[in-house]
């Protein structure tokens, strides 16, 4: 899908774009692209999301001291992990000052903190067996140019009973209308073409097949993790409140009507749908 269409921006070149048109002014602070690099990783720290990141690593994976942030953008969960007290590797195949391993290293150093950056893709990891005890993932499986190869670097990397976060990963039913639509939807994708998506089989299939453990699969309503810039309550919310949601609440207790209208969320298939995995290596 678009193998052969030119695109005529790069990604630090769209993100730009973008961030000078007042109409995606949102789009860019919820996704954590805005110029002020330190507020960016300031707000993704402090964010529901990141706390349950941290919850997760607390639970499954509590001794935890390495952790790989793959791929380290603009460096908001680096700076999140290190400041947390994690010993942190990034890994960004981009050079930028403004999206990529020059933006982590202005964070850092603003900041003072302490993180390794390298230069590297998710395919050909140049780290030792078994470094880290979490790899964190946060948008990155869908852009894979191998999903299993990258999984089975991951593996590698990973170290016994070590766990993989993989956030908020696009989901399509098919390769075809559905990747079409969604790739479609996305302005930035418009612009620079590097947007893409996988069908949730695909993802599993992967992931088994590297040798790695499904702890759970998130859904996209599931957790606020898929949910962000959205919380809980606004969901909640909007529930309760649709012509649904009021009519159910004619006769059930509120629970009910959200957790009704949540098993319909989580079923219907929006091209690019969010979908997290947690992942251990046995």
């Amino acid at each position: 899908m678009n193998s052969t269409k030119k695109f005529p921006y790069t990604w630090h070149e769209a993100i730009e774009i973008l961030r000078n048109d007042p109409t995606h002014k949102d789009l860019i602070f919820n996704s954590y692209l805005s110029k002020d690099l330190i507020d960016n990783a300031k707000r993704f720290t402090t964010s529901g999301e990141f706390q349950e990141v941290l919850k997760i690593i607390r639970k499954f994976k509590p001794n935890a001291k390495k952790i790989m942030d793959m791929p380290g953008g603009n460096g908001i969960a680096t700076y999140a992990f290190a400041s947390s007290g994690f010993e942190v590797t990034a890994v960004e195949p981009d050079s930028s000052g403004d999206v990529g391993r020059g933006a982590i290293d202005f964070v850092l150093q603003q900041s003072k903190l302490k993180a390794t950056i390298t230069e590297a893709y998710g395919e050909n990891l140049p780290f030792e067996d078994s470094s880290f005890d979490v790899i964190y993932v946060r948008q990155g499986l869908h852009h894979a140019a191998n999903l299993k190869k990258m999984l089975l670097e991951i593996n590698r990397v990973l170290a016994p009973n070590g766990i993989l976060i993989a956030t908020r990963e696009h989901v399509v039913d098919n390769y075809n209308e559905s990747l079409e639509n969604f790739l479609n939807s996305q302005v930035d994708h418009l612009l620079y073409g590097g947007e893409n998506a996988f069908m949730l089989n695909d993802y599993v299939s992967a992931i088994k097949e590297s040798g790695l453990s499904i702890i759970d699969v998130i859904k996209p309503y599931s957790s606020i993790i898929n949910l962000f810039p959205s919380s809980v309550e606004e969901l909640n919310t909007k529930i309760l409140s649709s012509l649904f949601g009021k009519f159910l609440s004619l006769f059930l207790p509120k629970k009910y009507v959200i957790n009704i209208g949540l098993w319909y969320l989580n079923r219907k298939n929006t091209p690019g749908r969010l979908y997290s995995f947690i992942v251990k290596k046995s």
